[in-house]
């Protein structure tokens, strides 16, 4: 694995070597990063890489311009050895998700990565607390990442949710906002 763009690019990013390992592919993570980047949503954000497992989501985001990112997972040594290697500090919160969420009530994120293991319910789970414990800021995106055959969202009914299908993995791309009149949101 590595960083596809930006500051860091071309740095080797270590993935976890035990349990049930499914990196994101540089496919998949390049074309999410073109959707965040052509609706100029990296600039400046304030991210969350919830389920970080090695980190290269949020690394991803830091690379190409986001100001900060929360890393957390209930085991954050892979991601914390790439960030080490990388020269970058940023905040570690290390927590099941659950816990951590609640942790980090009351802070707002313009963007979350949310790539939860796939054989669980994690990612519906995760989204009904991201939306409970009003993590979002406004105008916000979560992008949660799981198998295709999962039908997931059970979002509020203000969100615009934007499905991507590569393969096996599916991207929903959730923004609030009015779904009849704010259609500009949707990529």
């Amino acid at each position: 694995m590595r960083v596809i763009a930006g500051k860091y690019k071309g740095r080797n990013i270590i993935s976890p070597s035990r349990g049930e390992v499914r990196p994101t592919t540089d496919m998949v993570k390049g074309s999410l990063f073109s959707i965040l980047e052509s609706r100029k949503a990296l600039d400046g954000a304030r991210c969350l890489d919830l389920f970080c497992g090695s980190g290269a989501l949020g690394i991803e985001a830091l690379s190409r311009g986001a100001a900060s990112c929360v890393f957390l997972d209930k085991d954050t040594v892979n991601a914390q050895k790439n960030l080490d290697k990388i020269g970058i500090s940023p905040r570690m919160v290390r927590a099941d998700y659950v816990k951590g969420l609640r942790l980090l009530r009351g802070e707002k994120f313009d963007i979350i990565f949310c790539d939860p293991p796939y054989k669980t319910e994690f990612g519906q789970d995760a989204l009904r607390l991201i939306f409970k414990y009003s993590l979002l800021a406004d105008g916000g995106i979560i992008i949660i990442e799981h198998n295709r055959e999962k039908r997931l969202i059970n979002a509020p009914n203000d969100c615009i949710i934007d499905r991507r299908e590569f393969g096996i993995t599916a991207l929903e791309i959730i923004t609030r906002g009015n779904c009849e009149s704010d259609n500009s949101r949707i990529v």
